[in-house]
């Protein structure tokens, strides 16, 4: 059965990567919860999509160069910054698992010991868009399984090569599923193949039921969504 994947939790409906869409993501039977984790210049890892804060402050600054202290001042729709530790608690108490995107290379250790101190390994799947980043996970904690993201806005043709056949990059890369957007083109005929050679396959970001419909009959095996409840109706009713 086609998993339910909370995108930033249930972000249609709460504030991003907030506990607060956590908690509804559990409330709506979403099977896992997909979130984005960065690394602040005090080394703290924090649950933050985007480069800057210019989404939520007036003059916008780089996460990396911020505090905890400093992401904590501001707020994401009422909501405050949650960090990786909080939202680690938090499955381990729902047994909610977990997709945990790594925004960049360069906190694989880091992510790892956190797991492994919060006794969630078994909940985890790590994905990433950067090959290091995956590579650090299995450098420092092979048993934590690895998805490789894939779906950017370019017209390099060595890119949309790569994701048109992701064989040889999932390979490499010692992945155990493939996360492609639905956009990327011919997904319909790879997306089989694709399981077919052993990888679990996970689609983003999919909100359109007539697309999440398409993907269950062609038997992705998750769809990260930001309407975690409007997929689980109609998981539930097929």
């Amino acid at each position: 059965m086609t998993l339910v994947i909370a995108h930033r939790g249930a972000s249609a409906y709460a504030p991003e990567n907030t506990m607060r869409a956590f908690e509804l993501a559990v409330r709506q039977r979403a099977d896992m919860c997909e979130l984005d984790v960065q690394l602040t210049a005090d080394r703290e890892l924090v649950v933050f999509h985007d480069d800057t804060t210019e989404r939520w402050e007036a003059h916008g600054r780089t996460v990396a160069h911020c505090t905890l202290a400093d992401l904590r001042q501001l707020s994401i729709g009422g909501e405050r910054v949650a960090t990786l530790t909080e939202v680690c608690a938090f499955a381990r108490d729902q047994g909610m698992r977990l997709n945990i995107e790594l925004k960049g290379p360069g906190m694989g250790a880091d992510v790892a010991r956190l797991v492994r101190n919060e006794r969630v390994v078994e909940l985890v799947l790590i994905s990433s868009f950067w090959p290091q980043a995956l590579a650090e996970i299995a450098a420092v904690a092979p048993e934590l399984p690895r998805a490789y993201l894939m779906g950017v806005q370019t017209l390099r043709p060595d890119i949309r090569l790569r994701e048109s056949w992701p064989f040889l990059d999932l390979k490499s890369a010692g992945a155990v599923a493939w996360h492609p957007a639905y956009q990327i083109p011919l997904l319909d005929h790879v997306l089989p193949l694709v399981r077919r050679a052993g990888y679990r396959v996970n689609v983003w970001t999919v909100n359109d039921p007539a697309i999440m419909t398409r993907l269950i009959a062609l038997e992705a095996d998750g769809i990260i969504t930001d309407v975690p409840d409007v997929l689980r109706h109609i998981v539930d009713d097929l």
